[in-house]
């Protein structure tokens, strides 16, 4: 495997660990000890699955890899819209930008990351040395 040189790429992948380094942050910092569950644990998951997409999108050169950063920073952006609604997300609420200032930065990253993401899905094509790989 060799590792991506387009600029959307690495881009891409870079602020998709800076969102799973975010959620990684508030797990260490308080999220692991809420009682609702799973809501800590998926702060950690988000963590390792930002790493995992970043990774996808960095070393598998096919066409559709950046579908996994977009992928996770959309369902990222949508549990946080569903966690500032009455209901929550698993009757997990919060209110306006808080936790402050990583509520605003992890929504930043989490757009940058769609963005970049959808901008690498439209510029690339898959080479035929990648549908080889992909046959053996």
């Amino acid at each position: 495997m060799k590792l991506a040189t387009d600029p959307l790429r690495i881009t891409t992948a870079a602020v998709t660990v800076i969102l799973g380094a975010i959620h990684l942050q508030l797990y260490m910092e308080s999220y692991k000890d809420i009682p609702i569950d799973n809501i800590g644990r998926s702060f950690l998951l988000n963590a390792v699955a930002s790493l995992t997409a970043a990774a996808v999108v960095m070393l598998w050169s096919h066409q559709l890899a950046p579908a996994a950063p977009l992928l996770l920073a959309n369902s990222t952006l949508i549990a946080f819209g569903l966690s500032r609604t009455d209901r929550g997300i698993f009757g997990f609420t919060e209110r306006g930008w808080s936790p402050t200032p990583q509520a605003a930065a992890a929504v930043a990253a989490e757009i940058a990351a769609a963005v970049f993401a959808t901008l690498a899905l439209a510029t690339t094509r898959t080479t035929e040395t990648d549908i080889e790989s992909m046959r053996s």
